[in-house]
């Protein structure tokens, strides 16, 4: 009988261990809910990382950081406007909570899997989630503090409202099998509920732009991800006062976007994929390996792009080689009254001027009209700029270099390039037909032309490829490594690469710029100092390079972009010497 017992008390404990077994490998091989699929739908763009807490801990932690908090590029942006309203919401959220929104916040509530969806750029509208153990959500100031907050249920869980009466800011919090949830509007804190619970219902991975622009991203998830929702954002006022590189109506094409960040070592890269609303006729096409090979390895940045548009092109190297002098808008006093001009006003002894016909304007000529044409007719596939800056050896000037080569499917014809290259310089530059003359010249590479004149101007006709530049020694370092170059494959999908050595080229520009900020603005200073006496640094030797500075470990940059006509894919690729 007692043998029978123990083998039924046997019997019973082993399906009790099979029981709690399988539940426990249920749990371990149950996919993990895909954090997208939690938030509502409606989100402008989301930010999803795989260890939220790391990544913070990483950024508190670095010299960056340290060395950003006393740049002069810190103390400008405190002084912005952005700044100014986000200190703003930052009090009437703190007002809202009941306790400091602040840095020392975010580290208590930072876990590991994290998302974050903003819902409005002006309103500053989000939800956010992240997965942290119940010691750690108990231990942070808003669980401890949950008593002050009103309490509400949804789908069985409880959450915790406050909203400031005077600022109409809300802040609503939530645990809930793991996860911490908060939120500034209670309907997208009470959906992340719902969604918990199981309840079927849209969210923001089933909406049709997210869905697509996740679908067309290549590889696996970054350590971050941002998805942004392109044909919302771009047209928000907001997208355009902050954003940076003033570049909107060339994202008006785009009407999604992914990036993911990998962090591996010494090196960051990031992949980018944009999805454009109409997807181009044609894609680009062109050999920009042969070109890339020709930059010189001391080149501070160049530039190699598939199938250019002919005007810019001209735009370039106007820019770039033949004009000197920059354009100088007229600049007026904006408290100033406006005034008339009576230039045109007539007289009394005009009263025979008929006024119903057009005054006869004489038509200048455009002295760039040679070189337009030829460029819309030899239709360039390929284009390469090259910058190089050379230190000083008497530790007063930096000079700079540039150089472009054109890539053509034919044959450039010699003397047509030297005809529209002359017709093209400044007419002060030239008196009759002097300073307009070439003379041949001789290098390790091959030969070249140069000007005779004020300008400095040098170039070369090989075959199917031009190159001009301001520098012989520029011009005559492309020859040879075009010479010496292996022969390239270049069909591999890129239509853009560029390259920005910023370790190279960060004491030649931070010295470049104090020289012309001191002529240009004799008043400015560009140190921290002059922030702190109430004066704001100038902005390129002081703001931009303090923040140069900041990222002093950072080697350099590299950037290749396929444009697939539907789509264009980059990778961006940050190199650190530590």
């Amino acid at each position: 009988m007692k043998r029978r017992l123990w083998i039924s008390a046997g019997v019973i404990l082993l399906c009790c261990g099979v029981v709690f077994a399988v539940g426990a490998l249920e749990q371990v091989f149950k996919p993990k809910p895909e954090l997208p699929a939690l938030l509502p739908e409606g989100a402008l763009l989301s930010i999803e990382a795989r260890d939220f807490g790391s990544l913070l801990r990483d950024w508190n932690t670095s010299e960056e950081k340290r060395t950003w908090l006393i740049s002069s590029n810190h103390a400008a942006f405190s002084n912005s406007r952005l700044f100014g309203r986000l200190s703003r919401a930052e009090d009437e959220f703190s007002a809202a909570a009941g306790l400091p929104v602040d840095s020392g916040l975010l580290e208590k509530i930072a876990g590991k899997e994290s998302c974050l969806g903003l819902y409005d750029i002006g309103n500053l509208e989000f939800v956010y989630l992240t997965r942290l153990d119940e010691p750690a959500i108990e231990s942070t100031p808003l669980w401890q503090t949950r008593s002050k907050f009103e309490q509400r249920t949804e789908a069985g869980s409880a959450f915790y409202v406050h909203k400031d009466a005077q600022s109409s800011r809300t802040a609503a919090f939530a645990a809930k099998d793991g996860w911490l949830i908060l939120g500034t509007r209670e309907d997208l804190l009470a959906g992340v509920l719902d969604r918990l619970a199981g309840t079927e219902s849209h969210n923001l991975s089933t909406e049709g732009w997210y869905a697509e622009a996740v679908k067309q991203a290549a590889g696996d998830q970054g350590d971050l991800r941002m998805v942004l929702n392109l044909d919302k954002i771009v047209r928000t006022p907001y997208f355009r006062s902050y954003w940076v590189q003033n570049n909107i109506t060339e994202m008006k094409q785009y009407a999604s976007a992914v990036c993911d960040l990998y962090r591996n070592g010494k090196s960051y890269r990031e992949e980018r994929v944009l999805l454009r609303r109409a997807a181009q006729t044609t894609a680009k096409q062109g050999d920009i390996k042969a070109l890339e090979a020709m930059a010189p390895e001391n080149a501070g940045f160049f530039a190699a792009e598939a199938a250019p548009d002919p005007d810019s092109l001209l735009k370039r190297l106007r820019d770039n080689l033949l004009e000197v002098k920059p354009v100088q808008p007229a600049v007026r006093d904006a408290d100033a009254p406006s005034t008339v001009s009576a230039e045109n006003a007539g007289s009394a002894t005009q009263l025979d001027v008929r006024i119903d016909q057009a005054p006869v304007s004489i038509r200048q000529k455009d002295a760039f009209e040679s070189l337009r044409t030829l460029l819309r007719t030899q239709k360039p596939d390929a284009s390469l700029e090259v910058f190089t800056a050379r230190a000083p050896r008497d530790g007063v000037f930096v000079s700079l270099q540039a150089a472009m080569v054109l890539a053509a499917t034919r044959d450039w014809d010699e003397p047509t390039v030297r005809e529209a290259l002359a017709a093209a310089l400044p007419p002060e530059l030239s008196a009759g037909k002097l300073g307009v003359q070439w003379e041949r010249r001789s290098s390790a590479g091959g030969g070249y032309l140069a000007l005779d004149g004020a300008l400095p101007l040098y170039a070369a006709v090989n075959g199917k490829q031009l190159l001009l530049a301001n520098d012989s020694l520029l011009l005559e370092s492309l020859l040879e490594r075009r010479q010496n170059a292996s022969p390239l494959n270049g069909i591999d999908g890129v239509t853009y690469a560029a390259v920005f050595r910023h370790s190279q080229e960060e004491n030649n520009f931070r010295l470049l710029m104090a020289q012309l900020d001191l002529v240009g603005h004799s008043g400015g200073s560009s140190d921290q100092a002059s922030a702190a006496n109430g004066k704001p640094p100038a902005f390129f030797s002081g703001n931009m390079a303090s923040l140069g500075r900041v990222f002093s470990k950072v080697q350099s940059e590299r950037i290749e972009e396929r444009d697939q006509g539907s789509r264009v894919m980059q990778t961006v690729t940050y190199q650190w010497s530590q």
